[in-house]
């Protein structure tokens, strides 16, 4: 009898912690810079947005979309008293549904009073899920990536260059209706 009360206890318990309708697909986001965690905000929200972006003057880079998803961390002042947000921004070259490694990707961060840029010869990103939603005004995105940053002062700063891991998964992605209408 004890035993049918336990598994009947358990079932219950199993069954009653479901995540609310819509909170499984709230997304997710971990990262480290040299191994300690990115703390992200409490009320951060998963998301992010497709944009266009022009080409350069020059010519050397064509007018693209890409996924663009910042995930903000903590905020305070600066040592000078300006205000600080730390943040990891990602750029991502949009190509519909493609997953695997990606080359076309940029990466910002701000952390610890500094800010960061990606050196792209030591980057990588691998998306490893990309999901339409049933309205396809949205999609949801999932992606590793293992960043070498430097900082925008650099050499000049004397920062070393640091290390920026970590995923994102399930990411909701807004396809604004300009860009729908183009495709």
């Amino acid at each position: 009898m004890k035993l049918f009360t336990l598994l009947l206890i358990f079932l219950i318990a199993s069954t009653s912690f479901k995540p609310a309708e819509g909170e499984q697909d709230k997304g997710f986001f971990a990262a480290t810079v040299d191994g300690k965690p990115f703390k992200v905000r409490d009320d951060q929200i998963f998301k992010g947005i497709l944009v266009n972006k022009a080409g350069s003057m020059d010519g050397r880079t064509a007018a693209h979309t890409v996924v663009n998803v910042t995930f903000n961390g903590p905020s305070y002042d600066k040592p000078d008293h300006r205000p600080f947000n730390e943040t990891v921004q990602f750029e991502i070259n949009y190509q519909e549904q493609k997953t695997g490694p990606t080359s076309l990707f940029t990466v910002a961060l701000q952390y610890q009073s500094t800010d960061y840029s990606m050196i792209k010869e030591t980057s990588k990103l691998n998306v490893t899920r990309f999901t339409w939603e049933p309205d396809h005004k949205h999609f949801r995105i999932s992606a590793d990536f293992d960043c070498k940053m430097r900082s925008w002062g650099y050499p000049s700063d004397g920062k070393k260059d640091t290390n920026l891991k970590g995923k994102m998964t399930n990411v909701r992605i807004t396809v604004p209706s300009w860009i729908t209408a183009k495709n």
